[in-house]
């Protein structure tokens, strides 16, 4: 669960990280320009758009690599922030699939930067086995910051570039995704490259000069994507694979959950597939573990047991984000921390499970916390105890937050990502079915197979 959240600490700013959290008269004349609508749907559609804008605006223009993270109270980025992350550029392409949907790009223009950034992607960044490595310079490709050949972040990118390719339906974006999608060796990060043939998790990623990682995707997590395009893709992996990763329970606050942790290891996989009103192979509905996961934390937040500043009431959201001293990870249950750094992002991408609460969730920050929120929409992080503001946004918490608000509206990224055959033929053979049971939110979380 590290993956595609393992990074790199941000440089350390010189005014929004440093300084006391803005008063809301002085974020005023901070933001500007970015000062969004206060309720309901034109909030999400400002916030969705802006973010729409980040990907448009931090690709680069030559090779269509996204920038792992952005300003978001200045016009311009400093020098440092040259890495792209190959997890921002599939949500990249998945933006632009949502942008030619809502109409902020026409087709042509969205076709055109989709397979600019595919040939790139074909060309110039650096893979092995069909697998990319995490992070590379966004102008020249070059692999950056000693990073790692990344099994999530590559399946993050695979899906972005799914989803586009299947709402586009441009026959030279199809033929690029084909060609990246049929050069994977799955069974290069499945087995360790043959040396453990009956292992049945992938391994998190390879250096070349130190072979796979020790880490394995071995729990439930952000990784249940990687698993079901490896089942779609290649018939000669068993289908057992699926029961290869733990599934711990947890419960409180009212809820049964899988894992408990940062929320966006409850989001990110549901992005892209539609699990909502379905069962697996073991009678798991994943929906209903990711929707009780979005509602114990809103039930931690208004208990607020270490008695931080500003909890409650709307205001929740504990996942990995920028923390006062670097990055980190807070979550709920199974030992993880919370310190008292909130990322609104989280709370905003759950729309797809609690549109009420998470609606709710957008509206108060803006309204209590105006200072979380800038030209890209909100901050990837913020700490009201200590009076504390990231300076910046993330591509990959702004994308999926983008598709969490997205598939609450009319559920168009579920809809395009589902039609591809792969992703079909992942999920049937992992043994999802639909299932009648009534009310989505009465469902229990596992039915055991009879």
């Amino acid at each position: 669960m590290t993956g595609s959240r393992g990074r790199k600490p941000p440089p350390r700013s010189p005014f929004l990280s440093n300084c006391p959290m803005l008063t809301t008269a002085l974020a005023s004349l901070v933001l500007g320009q970015y000062t969004p609508p206060t309720k309901g749907w034109p909030l999400l559609d400002d916030i969705s758009h802006r973010t729409f804008n980040y990907f448009v605006q931090r690709s680069h223009p030559t090779t269509g690599f996204t920038k792992d993270r952005s300003r978001n109270f200045e016009e311009k980025d400093s020098d440092d922030h040259f890495v792209a992350s190959i997890a921002a550029v599939g949500f990249a392409l998945s933006a632009y699939a949502v942008g030619e949907h809502r109409g902020w790009m026409s087709h042509a223009e969205a076709v055109k930067v989709s397979r600019k950034t595919l040939k790139h992607m074909i060309e110039v960044a650096p893979k092995h086995r069909g697998w990319y490595y995490h992070w590379l310079n966004w102008e020249t490709g070059k692999k950056e910051w000693n990073s790692e050949l990344s099994s999530i972040d590559s399946a993050i990118f695979w899906c972005g570039m799914i989803l586009n390719a299947q709402a586009l339906k441009d026959p030279e974006i199809t033929r690029m995704s084909n060609q990246i999608l049929k050069a994977i060796d799955w069974k290069f990060m499945l087995t360790n490259d043959g040396s453990k043939p009956n292992k049945k998790t992938f391994s998190m990623g390879w250096r070349p000069d130190q072979g796979f990682l020790d880490a394995e995707w071995s729990g439930y997590w952000e990784s249940m994507m990687i698993y079901l395009l490896a089942l779609g893709a290649d018939e000669s992996i068993p289908a057992d694979i699926w029961k290869g990763f733990e599934r711990k329970h947890e419960k409180g606050y009212g809820t049964e959950v899988l894992t408990g942790g940062p929320l966006f290891l409850h989001q990110m996989s549901h992005i892209f597939f539609d699990f909502k009103g379905k069962r697996d192979m073991l009678g798991y509905d994943y929906w209903v573990s990711s929707r009780n996961n979005t509602l114990a934390q809103i039930g931690y937040a208004n208990e607020n047991p270490k008695k931080f500043k500003g909890y409650g009431g709307g205001i929740w959201g504990l996942s990995a984000c920028d923390v006062p001293d670097g990055y980190g990870a807070q979550g709920l249950f199974a030992g993880w921390e919370d310190n008292g750094t909130l990322a609104p992002p989280c709370a905003v991408a759950s729309m797809m499970f609690t549109p009420k609460e998470s609606l709710a969730s957008a509206e108060a920050y803006v309204r209590y916390y105006p200072e979380s929120y800038g030209k890209y929409s909100f901050v990837t992080g913020f700490n009201p105890s200590k009076r504390w503001v990231s300076k910046d946004m993330i591509g990959i918490d702004h994308g999926q937050m983008q598709l969490g608000i997205e598939n609450a509206r009319d559920g168009f990224p579920n809809r395009a990502f589902m039609t591809s055959p792969q992703v079909q033929r992942g999920m049937a053979r992992a043994g999802f079915r639909i299932t009648n049971e009534g009310a989505i939110e009465k469902r229990p979380l596992l039915i055991a197979p009879k």
